[in-house]
């Protein structure tokens, strides 16, 4: 008598939080580096062969509605300059942020989403460190 009391608990727990589950992660992309290039002395788009080439197939997270990022090299934690959601995309547009650091030596972070894709796979594409661009697939 007594399992089964508990089992109908642990079902009905089950069934109250389920729609919370479903619902964290429609506000979130979850992103996965696939290739990391950098800005050439002559101007040209080169393989980034420095530190950052360690950081190819990790993930990081990204807040819709916020733009706060978890994860390298994204993270906006520490970034006392603020994060802007410029566009949350959709009706043909992509999704786009702005991180920047506190003064007086200012670094920018940006990142792009196609949001407006009908796949549930979206690429990215931002820059994290200067010079370095980061691309990958965000779902």
């Amino acid at each position: 008598m007594m399992n089964l009391r508990v089992k109908n608990l642990i079902a009905l727990f089950l069934l109250c939080c389920l729609p919370a589950v479903a619902q964290a992660g429609v506000g979130t992309y979850v992103c996965k580096i696939l290739q990391v290039v950098e800005l050439s002395d002559d101007g040209a788009i080169v393989e980034h062969k420095g530190i950052w080439k360690t950081r190819i197939g990790e993930s990081f997270t990204v807040n819709r509605t916020t733009g706060e990022m978890i994860g390298h090299p994204f993270g906006t934690e520490g970034w006392l300059g603020g994060v802007k959601v410029l566009n949350r995309g959709g009706n043909g547009n992509g999704y786009k942020a702005l991180v920047l650091s506190g003064q007086p030596n200012v670094s920018v972070k940006y990142i792009y989403i196609a949001e407006h894709n009908k796949s549930p796979s979206k690429q990215f594409w931002g820059s994290g460190d200067d010079q370095v661009i980061f691309s990958g697939m965000c779902l």
